[in-house]
């Protein structure tokens, strides 16, 4: 499979998709998980999701130090499922240039409350599926392909 294809594929998903679900390791193992509403991919694939240190998705990240965000498209019967390590952050420039008066709502201490924070996702691992872009491996319609980081670059594997 072509690398630069697959991503290129992935990155129309995830620009695509306005919400993703996001998981995080539970403390008492297993997996939590939500929706939310992440700001765009970064050209890096780095993934910036605005929250608040009360919640529980940013103790999970700060013990696990993971995170993976996967967009679907029903239309395009695809999903791509980013992973990687995740910390949180407090990036005052980033909250105050999003900044809208919809944030309010959960933020209501505005972008100047040191409670309100980012989870940062490092994009290390992309599965991508998609049916419409030919991305079905063998076992066609059981697998996906995958992306890993390696280096300054990525290489192909399925799962």
């Amino acid at each position: 499979m072509d690398i630069e294809h697959l991503l290129a594929l992935a990155r129309k998903l995830v620009d695509g998709t306005a919400y993703c679900v996001a998981a995080t390791e539970a403390e008492q193992g297993g997996a939590n998980a939500r929706i939310l509403q992440p700001l765009k991919v970064q050209d890096d694939w780095t993934v910036n999701v605005m929250t608040n240190l009360r919640c529980r998705k940013v103790r999970e990240v700060e013990r696990s130090r993971r995170l993976t965000l996967l967009y679907q498209s029903e239309d395009g019967r695809s999903y791509a499922c980013l992973s990687g390590p995740a910390d949180i952050v407090e990036d005052k420039e980033l909250k105050r240039a999003i900044w809208s008066p919809a944030a309010d709502r959960w933020n209501p201490g505005g972008p100047e409350d040191p409670a309100t924070v980012f989870m940062r996702l490092t994009t290390e691992r992309i599965e991508l599926f998609s049916v419409a872009g030919g991305v079905t491996p063998e076992p066609e319609g059981y697998s996906a392909g995958v992306l890993v980081r390696d280096g300054g670059g990525w290489r192909y594997e399925t799962t």
